[in-house]
């Protein structure tokens, strides 16, 4: 009895879920190519080609040819949104504490970059820091290329910096937003919503059990695109079944963070739309040797 009783509630839940969120249309202007968009990772752990979230990073990413570039933002105390991963600066700067304690002027004083190594051994920025950006500085360096940003603070601060800066420079067909802070991707959904954006952790957990039940059909989501891992708490994601729910929907499934060749050529052959890597020079050479899967989930 007890599993009729949570079976009709979650399908209730999915009911009103529905009803309450309408769904926008894709904004953002994404390269439709025969295999998976090449998403360049913004990794600060020596795993990728350049030292992540710097402009140095997003260049040579822009010169590689890559399909987007994924970044992350977070606060200052004068409320800038500026190129970092980590809420605190000890692993990736020479300052220590908590970002959202230094105003923008204060971090332009530090040096990015020199704990960066890909062997352990040589460390080549730091002889050559590099400086923190903002995000205003990367929409006017880096002009063409669509961006993945996840906001880090769970501030709603963040959110309104955001659609400030968006709208500033006029990239509103450009950009992806998304952050694992529901509130937050909510309110900038309410302020801007005529940008795309990513499921926040809620939303891809409601997707996921609604195409195991087989009723993802009664979702209208608010967000277009969905950035996934392959597995999360030990269980399987991305699946035949879970991409052609998605795609019945109209949304957009990369999956993050793949650095193997062979789970590269296997998420290709499954049909998923993006790839999010280090190694995006690898996965480029993939995309032009072997077929994928993409066009007959997308069909189906």
């Amino acid at each position: 009895m007890i599993w009729y009783l949570l079976f009709f509630f979650l399908l209730a839940m999915l009911w009103l879920y529905a009803r309450g969120h309408p769904a926008s249309p894709l904004t953002v202007e994404l390269p439709d190519g025969p295999g998976p968009m090449v998403i360049a990772h913004g990794d600060e752990r020596g795993e990728g080609l350049y030292p992540g979230n710097t402009l140095l990073y997003m260049r040579e990413m822009a010169r590689l040819g890559v399909d987007a570039i994924e970044l992350d933002l977070n606060l200052t105390r004068d409320g800038r949104l500026v190129l970092m991963h980590d809420t605190e600066l000890d692993r990736t700067t020479s300052g220590s504490g908590r970002l959202i304690d230094f105003t923008l002027d204060e971090l332009r004083q530090l040096q990015l970059g020199i704990h960066w190594t890909r062997d352990g051994e040589h460390y080549p920025y730091r002889e050559a820091p590099l400086a923190i950006s903002t995000i205003d500085e990367v929409f006017e360096a880096i002009p063409d290329i669509p961006l993945i940003i996840e906001l880090k603070n769970d501030d709603l601060a963040a959110a309104r910096a955001m659609c400030r800066a968006i709208r500033k420079a006029g990239q509103q067909r450009r950009v992806i937003v998304s952050t694992f802070h529901k509130r937050v991707i909510d309110e900038f959904r309410r302020i801007c919503p005529e940008v795309t954006t990513g499921a926040a952790l809620g939303d891809a957990l409601l997707f996921y059990v609604a195409q195991l039940l087989g009723l993802h059909r009664l979702l209208r989501p608010r967000y277009q695109t969905m950035q996934l891992p392959m597995r999360y708490f030990g269980l399987p994601v991305i699946g035949p079944r879970f991409l052609r729910a998605a795609a019945s929907l109209g949304l957009h499934v990369s999956v993050w963070t793949i650095n193997e060749p062979g789970q590269m050529s296997a998420l290709a052959r499954l049909g998923v739309d993006g790839i999010v890597t280090d190694r995006p020079d690898i996965l480029r050479n993939l995309n032009r040797a072997e077929p994928n899967n993409k066009q007959e989930v997308n069909n189906a």
